[in-house]
């Protein structure tokens, strides 16, 4: 049975189809500061009844008449991916909670052991809504527009689950034949031949995927696909392959941060480049490596709460492992006054580089090749990666487009300043080799990261004593 068919999923639904698009511009900030307060305290009251939170919130001491409102947030303990991984099936939901009116949905474990979490048809139907305010963000209509999710649709993966749960049941709100789901891992020319034939408005998935459509793009391969807008989502974009993107479809192109925990988009970019919090959603933190709140404008790992739904709660959920800066409430141009990410997502702390002489960054802040390839206004490297074999050497490979290499400027050229930009970084006592590989190889079910490395944080401490 069609779930919205349900008049107890439909009319709420629809009244907050109503409301929820154009709610985080219209409230000003004491009513959306009531709001969130009272969704704050509603989400408490529910996880007081599911017994992992139940045991970490005795052990603080914590009762549910202790939190008044989000003031009161920090009284919380913080909720690890361990904490759920650990409790996963039956510690994450209700004592009495029917199992059958919930979906599992599990994170694809890029940086470890996979997180698996309840969610139902009331929680997914909100990113439907989520999608609906996206659109008019972005001056298109969800309803009409035929838009192409390119992403990981194998079982328990959240992109199945939202198609089975709610896609596949939106006819009566928008046409089935304007919406097309496929794998990313699925050979890309079998994708483009299916984009060329549906005409997609929008296309949604991951950067390296836009990225190889680029490269076909520029071939030729792709004259029927001519979207007016790209949406990119699960991996950070780096300045290169934006510019790369762009130059190949001349339309815009913005993130979108999402999880499978959070079950929506936290933050998305907006045509000026602002990444907005939605914060009617969503409550945001920023911590440093020790747990303590950092104040706005500090860059820092981000905790996350979920203000709505139900099945596994999420409150200050610390497993999302990425960088931000938090900006507080900023009025953007484009009409919306909201906390931001002051300068996007850094990617996933999980691949840091460690270096001989205490040094440690995050994969985001060690992709260089980008930087490069920008100033040089070249588009001749088709695809790269950094890795770290050792504490002292660091490796980087670049694939080169076949058609472009004997164009300015040249090769050798472009590895000389891709060495120094890597020397400058990591000091003499790293080695570094700039090598061209035919391919960069992804993960199963994956894209292939931007930087890997192949020390354990812990050894690399251990290395650094």
């Amino acid at each position: 049975m069609n779930p919205f068919l349900n008049p107890f999923n439909s009319l709420p639904f629809l009244k907050d189809y109503l409301t929820v698009p154009m709610r985080l511009k219209n409230y000003d900030y004491n009513r959306m500061k009531k709001y969130r307060d009272k969704a704050f305290r509603t989400v408490i009251r529910y996880a007081f009844t599911v017994p992992l939170y139940q045991k970490k919130y005795a052990a603080a001491g914590i009762t549910a008449e202790d939190i008044n409102g989000l003031q009161d947030i920090t009284k919380l303990p913080f909720i690890t991916k361990k904490d759920i991984v650990g409790h996963y099936p039956d510690g994450i939901l209700p004592i009495q909670y029917e199992r059958k009116n919930a979906y599992v949905a599990s994170t694809s474990g890029s940086t470890g052991k996979p997180v698996t979490v309840y969610v139902d048809f009331p929680t997914l139907a909100q990113g439907l809504l989520l999608s609906v305010r996206q659109g008019r963000t972005y001056q298109y209509n969800v309803r009409t527009a035929k838009i192409a999710s390119i992403g990981t649709f194998h079982q328990g993966r959240i992109d199945r689950v939202y198609d089975d749960a709610i896609v596949n049941h939106t006819q009566l709100f928008r046409k089935s034949e304007n919406y097309i789901s496929m794998n990313a891992f699925d050979p890309i020319k079998e994708i483009i031949k299916k984009l060329n034939e549906f005409h997609p408005d929008i296309i949604y998935t991951y950067p390296i995927i836009l990225q190889h459509l680029a490269y076909f793009k520029k071939k030729g391969y792709c004259d029927a696909i001519n979207p007016k807008i790209l949406q990119v989502g699960g991996y950070s974009m780096d300045q290169y392959t934006r510019d790369y993107i762009h130059n190949a479809f001349e339309c815009p192109i913005v993130n979108l941060y999402q999880s499978v925990e959070a079950c929506g988009t936290i933050a998305y970019e907006c045509l000026n480049g602002t990444w907005h919090i939605n914060t009617d959603f969503y409550h945001v933190e920023v911590i440093d490596e020790k747990n303590n709140i950092i104040s706005p404008g500090e860059r820092g790992h981000i905790v996350v709460t979920r203000l709505f739904g139900k099945g596994t709660p999420i409150i200050r959920y610390t497993g999302m492992d990425d960088w931000i800066t938090l900006a507080e409430e900023y009025e953007c141009s484009c009409g919306y006054t909201t906390p931001i990410f002051k300068n996007g997502v850094e990617g996933r702390v999980s691949a840091r580089v460690i270096l001989p002489d205490g040094r440690v960054y995050p994969a985001a802040s060690f992709e260089l090749v980008s930087l490069v390839l920008t100033e040089l206004k070249t588009y001749k490297i088709t695809n790269f990666q950094t890795i770290q074999n050792k504490i002292d050497d660091i490796e980087i490979h670049l694939v080169v487009d076949n058609d472009l290499r004997d164009t300015d400027p040249p090769l050798d050229f472009i590895f000389k300043k891709v060495y120094e930009k890597y020397r400058e970084k990591c000091g003499p006592a790293v080695k570094i080799t700039v090598k061209e590989v035919k391919e960069i190889k992804s993960p199963q079910n994956k894209p292939a990261p931007l930087v890997i490395s192949m020390i354990n944080l812990e050894d690399g401490y251990k290395i650094l004593e």
